[in-house]
Parts: structure tokens; C-alpha cells; sequence
């Protein structure tokens, strides 16, 4: 099957690459062989490709600066999943585009379904939510598939954001006490897991439709840090923090739990982070 993967240099793009080159002729695009918001020009580089497959794993992920920039953050997440969509519609092509909790205003605290409505607060979520309006009218045949908190190898493409476990990592050797926001509950993902329920999704001609695909558990940032020290031994002094501790241009969420109700669980948080921080040591 000839997969074409849209953002490959991003972290669950590398991760998917790595996932669905066993057994697959695939081609990783990113920024600079395709830009997804010129919808004339996407249309022709992919008509000319002929893909099976398209993978949208393209985004605009940076929070806060979309309540700056919302006509960027709604260009990428938003629109550009359109033009992606039309596009595959044409070609009878599936595609698979990813969203975020951050498409719920987190008032639930047992979490959310995929049959839940989204409700965001943040400029970014909002453009996320658009994404998946975008994604439903234009789309023939699709699957959505939510996320939250991605962790794992860090991403290549050039100004990407550091991940929470880089971060951690990089702020222990500094600092003797390292606050942590003890609040928004969610639950990490864990970016080759994601990549490998993917391509299960695929390879089992699940319905078209919406998932949710975190690994199984929730935590805090505060208990995501506890577990990432706990894993490498180092001794580390962490002060839980209220979110009012660090002001943020943009809203999170207080309880963002993705429940998944259509698949098998994937395995716990705590198993996976252990796996990439062993083998990234």
C-alpha cells in the first residue's frame, strides 16, 4: 500500500513512519514538500502521487500562541485538514487526521467519550475543533483519532516545541526544586503506541469515524514528572503547584480523560514511559 504521511519531521509523524514503512511504500512529507494550506497546490503534488493512503499528522501545536495567532492556528488545524479532505474525497482516498482533548472545556470530570461534544476554551482548541468540523463535511472516508499529552522521540522538523519529558529532564540538572501544576488531569500518549493502534485501525477496516487513543491511565503534570524521575532514579525535589502558579495566555482544561469505548486499552502510561526513558538513557 503507498502511504503518504503529511508532517513526518514532527514527533507522532516520525513515530508513524517508523510504523507503516514495514511492509508499505511510504512517503514522509513535510513543510518542505508540501504546504497544506494552499489547497491548489496540495492538490496537485497528491493527485500526481496517487497515495492509498494519506495520514495527516501535520499541526499547529503551540498553545499559547494561538491565542495570539488564531488565523494561524485555524489555517493548519483548521482549514488546511479541509483542503486535505476534499482532496482525498476526490481521490476515494481514506485519511486520517489527529485532534486533541483539548477540544472538550474539561467540566467532566469521568472524562469524555468519543461521542462526547466538544466544547474548547482556547483559541488553539478551537482551531482543533475546527479541524474536525472541516475533516466531517469534506471528507468521504475518515478516521479522527484524539490524543492527548504526546510523548516519545523528539521531533526533527526545524522550531519544534520541547516535549514535557524533555523538559524535565533538562530542568533537573538545574534547578534544586522543580515546581509542577498539580491539576489538569489527563492521559499521555505515548507516540509509537499511537503510531501501532494506527495502523491496527487500518489493517482491521475499523468503521470510519472517531477514536480516542491515549495510553490507559491518567495523571497530573505533577504525577507525570513523579513517574518520569521515579523511572530514571535521579533524586529530584518536585513542589506540587496549583495551574495560578504559572499564568498562561491560554485555558486548559482541568479534566480532559479521553475514554476510549471502541477499542481494546492500550497499554498503561507508566509502561510505555518506562520502555522510551530505558531506552533513551
Amino acid at each position: 500500500m503507498k502511504v503518504l504521511i503529511i508532517g513526518a519531521k514532527g514527533m507522532l509523524g516520525q513515530a508513524l513512519v517508523r510504523e507503516f514503512s514495514d511492509g508499505n511504500e511510504v512517503l514522509g512529507w513535510d513543510r518542505e514538500q508540501i504546504d497544506i494550506t494552499v489547497e491548489q497546490d496540495l492538490r496537485l503534488k497528491i493527485q500526481d502521487l496517487r497515495p492509498e493512503l494519506i495520514i495527516n499528522a501535520a499541526a499547529y501545536n503551540d498553545v499559547d500562541g494561538a491565542e495570539n495567532d488564531p488565523a494561524a492556528a485555524k489555517a493548519v488545524n483548521g482549514y488546511a485538514v479541509g483542503n486535505l479532505a476534499r482532496v482525498s474525497s476526490e481521490l476515494d482516498v481514506p485519511l486520517i487526521h489527529f485532534s486533541t482533548d483539548y477540544v472538550f472545556d474539561g467540566a467532566k470530570k469521568h472524562g469524555y467519550d468519543e461521542n462526547a461534544d466538544p466544547l474548547p476554551i482556547s483559541a488553539y482548541g478551537e482551531s482543533k475543533f475546527l479541524g474536525e468540523q472541516q475533516l466531517a463535511t469534506n471528507a468521504a472516508r475518515y478516521y479522527l483519532i484524539r490524543l492527548s499529552r504526546l510523548f516519545g522521540a523528539e521531533a526533527a522538523a526545524p522550531g519544534a516545541k520541547k516535549s514535557f519529558v524533555r523538559v524535565m529532564r533538562d530542568l533537573a540538572g538545574k534547578r534544586e526544586e522543580l515546581e509542577v501544576v498539580d491539576e489538569e488531569l489527563s492521559c499521555p500518549t505515548y507516540a509509537p503506541d499511537l503510531a501501532k493502534r494506527t495502523r491496527e485501525i487500518v489493517a482491521s477496516k475499523a468503521p470510519f469515524g472517531i477514536y480516542h487513543c491515549p495510553n490507559s491511565g491518567e495523571t497530573t503534570w505533577y504525577g507525570f514528572a513523579q513517574e518520569i524521575f521515579k523511572v530514571l532514579k535521579m533524586d529530584v525535589r518536585l513542589k506540587a503547584v496549583a495551574a495560578s502558579r504559572f499564568p498562561r495566555p491560554a485555558k486548559r482544561p482541568a479534566y480532559s480523560i479521553l475514554l476510549n469505548t471502541k477499542l481494546e486499552p492500550m497499554r498503561p502510561w507508566q509502561e510505555a514511559l518506562s520502555e522510551f526513558l530505558i531506552s533513551n538513557s
